[in-house]
């Protein structure tokens, strides 16, 4: 009996120990529920504040002992367990401006038994600063002493970084948009969730703290494109599908802005579809469409003017050659006289037309800008009468200007005429001169300003068009034909009005160039005798009728004339009596062959038949585009011309060239 006691006893103590063993191994290996061991959980936790970047401490008050994890010495700029830690360790890594207030805070915080978060700089050990949180709370004895402090440290560097150029870019993004007055918008159908930027609102011309949604936006579209959006965006929250459409928006104050709104499909957050887009203000867009349309139909219209002024010339130049021949012949009578009369008044409309159209001949001088507008001020005073009073107040010491000084007075008298037309008896027209600079140089403005009522809004935008006019009885062609004048300079027209009080029309010049600076201005000369020898002369013009009246008008002063109506017809004429022609007066418009590459080809064929010298040329044209754009060298006669004009403009073209050969010869 007692053997099998002992067996037993025995066999318990041997289980016993089986399961002490175990206990030992299960408390070593600390597993819990989901079998991770002591060490593991350890790593785990390591790991993660290695992650996060935070690192826990603990402080025993008792023993004045202090635990740092392995992420708190990283996050100090130290190697895990370089040094002992200590509170004084701690507070070295504090950065010296906020030592004091970190230190204030944690005395509070034992005496409330919690650390409130304390946002603080820490200087590593390498000199390098970095933005950290501190937060932690006590734990109390049984006497409610703190005993224990326990708490971590969050290193925000590298998140702070990460919000700083989010909020950087967030801050470029909303300039772009500002800049390029492009707001953009998310609407998700379903729900009716909207979200706007900064500058949708400011594009819709909304407050800015206006709520998103889609009745205030529809609110401030204009009501005649109202309509169109509503259906659209109806059609949206049944089917999304984006799109782009252009609309108008009206403003509190009552201005009209042109805008475009484009949307495209897109998938939220949770996956359904929601449409993303942007609204852009397009009003510049929409006001250079508008003035590239209406430029290309002023040019447009320009070419037909000047086209129709260059066969009025053609046809003028026919009549006032005859006439001039009968006046000569029958001697002086009003029938005549009325009608060189008449054709003078339609030479100047025809000049009028190709100022418009920018293919005037410009006889181009400097001159300096006040001469200029004393010098026709008593003209300009003699045509308002006394109705109104011209007064001027010239800027001194203004750069000089290199334009035809007649078609500048011109210019000047139609603005001062159209001013006196809208002033009230008694009133002042005024005339100023200044200088400007701008990136693109130096300029001279002068400007005509009145009293006036001022130009309406609806006609503002076609003051300038040809044919429009606002008076009964007027042509329509005065401004047209100054802002041609001034285009045709290089420069341009600016008007400024107001209701009530007037209207100020400036002409603005290029400033002459250094190296025209001391070109001897050109006057009018007085008329004076004109002794030519009698030439043998070469007239080719495509239509019959002006070469044949040039030839009448030459034949009366006894020249001798050939006259070729095509350039065929001319080199024809050239191949047999090239050597005898001593002028050759040319159109400069021809259809088989322009009149510069004509002569070109028959000063070719001089050259290497019969003479070491050029032909006399005088070209002639109903415009002078060409005298202008194609480098002529020569002078350009202008039509309709008189026999006088005609006859000084052979003057100068066999002096232009008898120098030039004399110059050769030596």
């Amino acid at each position: 009996m007692r053997g099998a006691e002992s067996e037993t006893l025995l066999r318990e103590v041997l289980e016993l120990r089986a399961r002490v063993s175990d206990l030992e191994g299960a408390a070593a290996r600390h597993e819990g529920g989901f079998g991770i061991s002591l060490a593991e959980r350890e790593e785990l936790l390591g790991e993660a504040e290695r992650v996060i970047h935070l690192g826990t401490w603990v402080w025993d008050l008792q023993s004045d002992r202090v635990y740092w994890s392995d992420e708190l010495f990283r996050i100090f700029g130290l190697a895990p367990g370089s040094i002992i830690p200590s509170t004084q360790a701690f507070a070295e890594r504090i950065h010296p401006d906020d030592l004091a207030r970190a230190e204030q805070v944690m005395h509070q915080a034992f005496k409330d038994g919690v650390f409130p978060l304390l946002d603080y700089r820490i200087v590593c050990v390498d000199g390098s600063v970095r933005e950290a949180t501190i937060y932690g709370s006590c734990v109390f004895d049984a006497q409610g002493k703190p005993r224990r402090a326990v708490g971590a440290v969050l290193d925000r560097t590298g998140s702070l970084a990460t919000e700083a150029d989010l909020r950087r870019t967030l801050m470029l993004l909303e300039e772009a948009q500002r800049l390029a007055r492009l707001g953009s918008w998310r609407f998700d159908p379903q729900s009716g969730q909207t979200e706007w930027s900064l500058q949708f609102r400011r594009v819709a011309g909304l407050p800015l703290d206006t709520e998103p949604n889609v009745e205030a936006f529809l609110q401030c579209i204009h009501p005649g494109d109202r309509a169109q959006f509503i259906a659209r965006y109806q059609q949206e929250m049944a089917n999304p599908s984006g799109g782009e459409l252009d609309g108008r928006l009206l403003d509190p104050s009552g201005e009209v802005r042109h805008f475009r709104l484009r949307g495209e499909l897109a998938r939220g957050a949770n996956g359904a579809p929601e449409l993303r887009g942007t609204l852009q203000d397009i009003s510049d867009q929409v006001r250079l469409q508008e003035q590239l349309a209406h430029s290309r139909k002023m040019e447009a219209v320009g070419r037909l003017a000047a086209g129709i002024a260059h066969d009025f010339n053609n046809l003028l130049t026919v009549v006032g050659g005859n006439l001039e021949l009968l006046s000569s012949d029958v001697g002086s009578c009003p029938e005549l006289e009325d009608a060189l009369r008449a054709v003078e008044s339609a030479s100047n409309l025809t000049r009028r037309l190709l100022a418009f159209g920018r293919k005037a001949q410009l006889s181009l001088s400097v001159v300096e800008p006040n001469q200029l507008v004393e010098s026709t001020l008593t003209l300009m005073q003699r045509l308002v009468g006394d109705q109104v009073q011209l007064e001027t107040e010239l800027a001194q010491g203004l750069p000089l200007i290199r334009v035809d000084a007649l078609e500048i007075e011109r210019a000047l008298v139609n603005l001062v005429v159209n001013a006196r037309d809208v002033s009230a008896p008694g009133s002042t027209v005024k005339l100023e001169t200044r200088a400007s600079r701008s990136a693109d140089g130096e300029w001279v403005e002068i400007t005509v300003s009145d009293a006036g009522p001022g130009i309406k809004d609806a006609d503002l935008p076609h003051i300038f068009e040809p044919f429009y006019t606002t008076r009964a009885g007027g042509t329509g062609l005065g401004l047209a034909t100054v802002l041609g004048t001034a285009e045709q300079h290089g420069g341009t027209v600016r008007v400024s009005t107001e209701s009530r009080v007037g209207s100020r029309f400036t002409i603005v010049l290029p400033a002459a160039k250094p190296e025209t600076q001391r070109e001897p201005a050109s006057s009018p000369s007085a008329s004076r005798p004109i002794s030519i020898r009698t030439l043998e002369i070469l007239v080719i013009d495509d239509e019959p009728m002006v070469a044949e009246a040039t030839r009448r008008l030459l034949a009366s002063r006894g020249h001798r004339l050939r006259v070729a109506t095509s350039a065929s017809d001319a080199l024809g004429i050239w191949a047999k009596h090239g050597a005898e022609i001593e002028l050759v007066i040319c159109d400069v418009v021809m259809p088989q062959m322009r009149g510069p590459e004509l002569i070109t080809r028959l000063a070719a064929e001089r050259l290497e038949r019969w003479s070491s010298t050029p032909p006399r040329v005088l070209f002639m044209s109903g415009y002078n585009e060409e005298a202008t754009h194609a480098g002529l060298g020569k002078q350009v006669l202008a039509k309709p011309f008189t026999l006088s004009a005609l006859e000084a403009a052979i003057e100068a073209a066999m002096t232009e060239v008898l120098g030039l050969t004399r110059s050769a010869s030596h």
